[in-house]
């Protein structure tokens, strides 16, 4: 006798991925508390940079930004060579963000001294890094970062292309676009007996929409190694969501006005977990979000969800700010609606 089995979801879990989480001189200079000594972490604000996100961020089983800057110490400061006070991160950790992704261009900023208090900053905090180490040592024990959402173990491999011609101090690792390396990080996960690999690279042109030869090449490989998703950033603007590859999310928050640069995406990576055991990725879901600037929305730097506030045009400080954000969407949508389930 034959029987037929059925496949039944017994469970979802979600994953929210934000963008570029930046620090400029203006986002420095707007966060600074009046009357405050501007070297002390404590006298900047950042409160208001995940007000009109945090439905998302709680409803989410897991959060993860990219923080793309170094924890450098004072003076604080803003481009070429980003050093935020810590108090951002601990807004984010306050905000509930459970993974910070290291691994970019700027974590080396200011050399030796920056990484060193990026990490001690960091472990005070109590928010996990993945993408930087102290040392060999403790890369091979921590690269991937696993977590464990709901009995699946999720791994999350994060790397950059470079860090803008700066070496990396020894003994001190930063995930590199090293495909050896990226391929041994799906070993150990495989080792540490992860359910679902979600690969993080930081690639591809700068303030272009369009994925270029190599990103496409690498998601091909990551896939081929055995990536459930591929979540990219770096490019400061959006690129095209092809399940199961979003290759840009753009900024989350940054003082950009280039154009395209002030509207930025967030993933929600939906897993399912089937009665028998299983997990899969079941599709990806964009959420477009827009950072408005001081005088845009309101005083001061904020992330707004788009689509809740396309109809509320009588809230913005500035109709331009309102006009650029819809004009933009607009603009964009199709390189994120075309995101899909299986």
């Amino acid at each position: 006798m034959t029987g037929t089995f059925l496949l039944t979801v017994v469970d979802t879990l979600s994953i929210l991925f934000m963008g570029d989480v930046m620090q400029h001189r203006q986002q420095l200079h707007s966060a600074l508390i009046p009357g405050t000594d501007s070297t002390l972490s404590s006298s900047y604000d950042y409160s208001s940079y995940f007000a009109h996100v945090q439905h998302f961020i709680d409803e989410a089983d897991f959060t993860v930004a990219n923080m793309e800057f170094c924890l450098g110490g004072p003076p604080y400061t803003g481009y070429p060579s980003f050093s935020a006070p810590e108090a951002l991160a601990e807004e984010a950790a306050e905000a509930g963000i459970d993974l910070f992704l290291c691994a970019n261009n700027h974590i080396c900023d200011k050399g030796r001294r920056g990484l060193v208090s990026s990490l001690e900053k960091y472990g005070k905090i109590g928010v996990p890094v993945t993408g930087v180490y102290r040392d060999s040592l403790d890369e091979q024990k921590h690269n991937p970062y696993i977590a464990e959402l709901g009995g699946v173990r999720v791994a999350f491999i994060n790397f950059t292309y470079g860090t803008n011609g700066i070496r990396v101090p020894e003994p001190f690792i930063v995930n590199m676009m090293d495909k050896e390396k990226v391929r041994e990080a799906f070993v150990r996960a495989r080792e540490m007996e992860a359910d679902i690999i979600i690969a993080l690279p930081h690639w591809g042109q700068e303030y272009t929409t369009v994925p270029d030869s190599r990103q496409r090449e690498w998601a091909e490989f990551l896939l081929e190694c055995g990536a459930d998703a591929v979540i990219g950033s770096h490019p400061h603007v959006i690129q095209p969501v092809e399940f199961p590859v979003a290759y840009s999310m753009g900024n989350f928050i940054s003082n950009m006005s280039l154009r395209n640069t002030e509207l930025g995406l967030m993933i929600i990576l939906k897993i399912a977990v089937t009665s028998y055991g299983d997990s899969y990725v079941a599709g990806l879901e964009a959420v477009p979000v827009w950072c408005s600037r001081p005088g845009g929305y309101g005083d001061g730097y904020t992330v707004l969800p788009v689509r809740e506030f396309l109809n509320r045009k009588e809230e913005f400080r500035s109709s331009y700010n309102y006009g650029k954000m819809k004009d933009t969407y607009n603009r964009l949508k199709t390189l994120f609606e075309d995101d899909r389930e299986e």
